[in-house]
């Protein structure tokens, strides 16, 4: 990286800043803009170390399945190289951390082995059937079959359960411990998006689309580097200057059925239940972000709260230089977050 984009956030304050990131692989989407996953990872490790190295942790909900495309076991690998590194000095600054916010079922494939190994970088938050509000008699075997109708439905609640918990914070009990002493996680001081499936998604809805959604509904410092496709491409055809009134297909929950046999599916389990803890289905979740987005359209920068001219935030959100984008990020974040400064590593 150059001397522009080569730079940490220092905090002054050391407030807990945990700084949420949505980030998938989208093969298709980043082969059309010649950059592969390589690219990929050199990105996210640009944006992720100047924080951690300043005690800002990091919130990612990716899964623990190994591959090229696990940005988990990515992170994961940063956060122990870096607290080697600063082991080795005089006055060593505490490193972030890694909170992994997995939903039922999905934390069920960590074993203790893989979690013991970790557990000096990351805590993983289990979003259960029960955090997510579901009655006892309505919750699905832990074990049952993945393919019946309250597996299928129960999963996508806790989902979007855990998307919330990520954005609103949460506390974590521990058995024989007293209530005060467990795990205090903060609310997420920034989301950055980037990448994320419109198609072959679980849930409700795509996920990027749900966590801009919520960021936009808490005020959030929303960073969008739609520049490299996916979901996050598509929050940017929306948000940039259009018709009043008028979005992608992709927003468009007909369209959405018809393209995601699991969201049809789950709309029709719906038709006789409603949902609880505050969890929205396919067509209320996609309108109130198209509400959000109509809002959004007339001033980018503040409805998107990134710190950033309208300029800065247009280029941000178009841009495929990742250093660039790195640079870009770190000034909004630097101009949002109080008791931060950028200086150079």
């Amino acid at each position: 990286m150059n001397a522009n984009t080569n730079r940490r956030i220092r905090s002054r304050t050391g407030a807990p800043y945990l700084i949420a990131f949505s980030i998938s692989y989208e093969k298709d989407a980043l082969l059309r803009r010649g950059l592969w996953i390589e690219h990929l990872r050199e990105l996210l490790v640009g944006l992720a170390r100047p924080l951690l190295r300043v005690g800002a942790s990091i919130a990612y909900g990716g899964d623990w399945k190994e591959g090229s495309d696990n940005f988990t076991y990515e992170l994961l690998r940063l956060i122990n190289a870096e607290r080697e590194n600063s082991s080795q000095v005089d006055a060593p600054t505490p490193i972030g951390w890694l909170y992994n916010h997995l939903a039922w079922p999905l934390y069920l494939q960590v074993t203790p082995r893989v979690e013991a190994q970790w557990v000096h970088c990351c805590s993983i938050l289990r979003i259960t059937q029960e955090l997510a509000r579901i009655p006892p008699d309505e919750r699905a075997p832990e074990q049952g079959d993945t393919d019946s109708d309250l597996h299928v439905l129960n999963a996508a609640i806790t989902l979007s359960a855990m998307r919330r918990y990520a954005a609103e914070g949460m506390a974590v009990e521990y058995p024989d411990v007293a209530p005060s002493a467990g795990l205090k996680v903060p609310p997420q001081s920034a989301r950055v998006l980037l990448g994320g499936k419109v198609t072959g998604y679980s849930g409700f809805l795509p996920g990027l689309f749900e966590e801009a959604l919520l960021a936009l509904e808490h005020r959030n410092p929303l960073y969008i580097l739609g520049g490299f496709g996916g979901a996050a491409g598509k929050l940017v055809d929306a948000l940039l200057p259009g018709a009043p009134g008028t979005f992608p297909q992709e927003f468009d929950p007909r369209w959405q059925c018809a393209q995601n046999p699991k969201v049809h599916r789950l709309a029709s389990l719906l038709e006789a239940k409603s949902l609880v803890g505050n969890v929205r289905d396919t067509e209320r979740a996609l309108g109130a972000l198209r509400a959000s987005i109509e809002v959004a359209r007339g001033s980018l920068t503040t409805h998107l709260n990134t710190g950033l001219t309208e300029d800065e935030t247009r280029e941000l959100m178009t841009t495929i230089e990742m250093r660039r984008a790195v640079q870009l990020t770190l000034t909004g974040l630097e101009r949002k977050l109080s008791g931060v400064e950028l200086a150079p590593v």
